[in-house]
């Protein structure tokens, strides 16, 4: 499809969102062409980015959102006023914190954080050890993600899991490998409505484009 294919559908169809070839590396044009028209899905990749732009705010009908960045390392308040946001995955080198605002995204069903991902690696890159990762916490917030069903952290510091993630009644999957913890609490074995959950380490994995 040409860009003037492109813009004809997204002028007929509302809420249609094309990624264009120019939007490669320019994240202002596609934020322009996202904001302008709302979609409800939207993967940030390869933009060369350090930190999310303050615009994404503006996406008020997002419901999935995925980062792929490695250099991103904070997370911004303007990404928990995504209200309406269903799904986040994050994916980057390492992450200061999962900052406590997290427990506003009140509808949020799915929770992927992966640690060790590079979407532009260069040929002498190093894998940062887990023991040196800025990520070895998961807020007690956490906890208030009422409608949470699968949470996923991978290749991360975190050594142990705050209690608060029991009150997470609709949780289905719990997935925490490739980290630090040497066994499940207990109170894991108390959460009998979980359908799985895996917490181990296993040999890390490098995260590409296209991994699910």
């Amino acid at each position: 499809m040409d860009k003037e294919d492109a813009d004809e559908l997204e002028k007929l169809i509302p809420g249609v969102f094309i990624h264009k070839p120019e939007h490669y590396g320019n994240i202002d044009m596609f934020l322009n062409d996202a904001i302008r028209h709302q979609p409800d899905r939207v993967e940030l990749m390869r933009f060369g980015l350090t930190e999310i732009p303050e615009r994404i705010r503006k996406l008020r009908s997002l419901k999935h959102l995925t980062i792929f960045e490695q250099d991103i390392r904070t997370l911004p308040s303007a990404l928990f006023e995504l209200e309406s946001l269903e799904s986040l995955t994050i994916q980057v080198a390492d992450l200061e914190e999962l900052p406590a605002d997290i427990a506003k995204l009140s509808r949020l069903k799915s929770l992927r954080v992966s640690c060790g991902c590079y979407d532009r690696p260069a040929p002498d890159y190093k894998v940062i050890p887990k023991e040196e990762l800025a990520f070895r916490n998961v807020p007690p917030a956490i906890g208030e993600l009422h409608q949470l069903e699968y949470l996923d952290i991978s290749y991360s510091g975190i050594r142990t899991l705050p209690p608060e993630i029991q009150n997470l009644r609709n949780l289905r999957s719990l997935d925490i490998v490739n980290g630090l913890i040497e066994s499940a609490p207990e109170f894991i074995y108390t959460m009998t409505w979980l359908d799985r959950f895996l917490i181990e380490d296993k040999p890390f994995h490098l995260c590409n484009h296209g991994d699910d």
